[in-house]
């Protein structure tokens, strides 16, 4: 089955500024990610807006992510809902039109037990074929409800498809219990950005950058430095990016994103859907003035 490795992208979902979906806007920052050399995409994440699009735009935004990799680059869609039945209905959408396989988050909002959690990810998953690749997603500081290693594993258990987990709480020593599921074969990739270095370091297998929407140069400077054994090098990439992280992903992150992507050219408005807020004209610019000193097109520049 399918995993993800090295730089995956959690595409930024561009809007016209009357907040519709901009598809050509879309086209384009996926040609960007992929001419940059990131490895996968990754539509429909929490950096997609995915909460504030209906099931037809996410599917929309699926179809046109597939169409213009092509078979370049892996696409791997974020089917997560608010209820079992739009989960099941995006997932078996993402098998149809062609994906490599899908992310699950767990319900948001309302606080879920153990056992409606387990049966949340087993259902979704049988209503896919058993080899159509599923990555577990937990985010509990926006979705509520958790993952731990164990749930992880009794679903993994149950359902040959669950391949591994994309974990974005910034909490290393469960990150690396997640390598321990399925005896140690278990994908795992970084959601916090800055945690992408030592990741790799344990032996996880790559992240779903936010701010890889941004900066893709860096995050793919750095997983092809450590692939070439160059430790040291990759330490001081993370660093700088590190310190761009902190500006590109503050309060209003998704705001940022898109602020620096028209910045670049990529996309052709920073509108974001309501009730997100795009930020002011002042903090445009501390945000553009700070990336801007440190030389952020050139992650060769430490």
């Amino acid at each position: 089955m399918k995993t993800m490795k090295g730089v995956n992208v959690p595409i930024s979902c561009p809007m016209t500024p009357d907040q519709q979906v901009d598809y050509k806007s879309l086209e384009s920052l996926c040609e960007y990610l992929i001419d940059k050399g990131v490895h996968g995409l990754y539509p429909n994440g929490s950096t997609g807006e995915m909460c504030y699009l209906t099931l037809e735009e996410r599917k929309k935004v699926l179809e046109t992510c597939l169409k213009v990799a092509n078979g370049r680059v892996q696409v791997f869609s974020m089917v997560g809902a608010l209820t079992t039945k739009d989960t099941i209905e995006l997932a078996q959408h993402a098998e149809k039109v062609g994906a490599d396989g899908i992310g699950v988050v767990t319900p948001y909002y309302f606080k879920l037990d153990q056992k409606e959690l387990e049966e949340y990810f087993v259902r979704v998953a049988q209503s896919v074929s058993d080899d159509f690749s599923i990555y577990l997603y937990g985010i509990p500081q926006l979705a509520v409800n958790d993952i731990t290693p164990e749930l992880a594993q009794r679903v993994a258990s149950r359902c040959k498809n669950v391949v591994g987990i994309k974990y974005s709480y910034p909490d290393m020593p469960r990150l690396m219990k997640f390598m321990n599921v399925n005896d140690g074969k278990f994908s795992v990739l970084a959601g916090p950005d800055d945690l992408f270095f030592v990741t790799l370091c344990a032996g996880g297998d790559g992240t779903i950058s936010g701010n890889a929407n941004v900066v893709p140069e860096h995050f793919v400077a750095i997983y092809d430095a450590f692939q070439k054994g160059d430790i040291e090098l990759a330490r001081k990439l993370q660093k700088k990016t590190n310190l761009m992280i902190d500006y590109i992903s503050g309060p209003n992150n998704m705001s940022r994103y898109k602020v620096c992507l028209k910045h670049r050219g990529v996309i052709a408005h920073d509108s974001i859907r309501e009730p997100l807020r795009t930020i002011s004209p002042e903090e445009q610019k501390e945000l553009i003035d700070a990336i801007e000193k440190m030389n952020y097109l050139d992650p060769t520049k430490l």
